[in-house]
């Protein structure tokens, strides 16, 4: 048995937030599209692979979420240079290092916020 945040979570990583997503969910789902890039093979490469609206989507979510230094990261320009790549993976790894601290800061949105997400 899936909990609630279980359910809005996965409508978002695996259907972008659902048919008709309230703000949260579009946000979530904006910040997972660039993170699950980003895990499996690096920030550089999510930001490559990702259109301009939606890395600008991923940034409005992840500022949603508190996650502002990653926001910020993603809106500075970069290369595919072994520096900028590096500089990439410090900063997002220092910010969320793991999937658990974009789950947490997602179900302390909920909880104080549960309207913004659809039922």
């Amino acid at each position: 048995m899936f909990t609630k945040e279980d359910e809005i979570w996965n409508r978002a990583a695996l259907d972008g937030g659902g048919q008709n997503p309230s703000e949260g969910d579009v946000n979530l789902a904006s910040a997972l599209l660039l993170h699950s890039l980003a895990m499996n093979g690096g920030v550089l490469h999510a930001l490559q692979v990702l259109t301009d609206q939606q890395r600008v989507a991923a940034m409005v979510g992840f500022r949603y979420f508190g996650f502002y230094k990653v926001a910020d990261l993603l809106s500075e320009p970069f290369s595919d240079t072994d520096e900028d790549e590096e500089r990439l993976e410090d900063t997002y790894s220092q910010e969320i290092p793991l999937d658990e601290v974009l789950f947490n800061a997602f179900c302390a949105k909920l909880a104080t916020d549960s309207q913004a997400f659809a039922a």
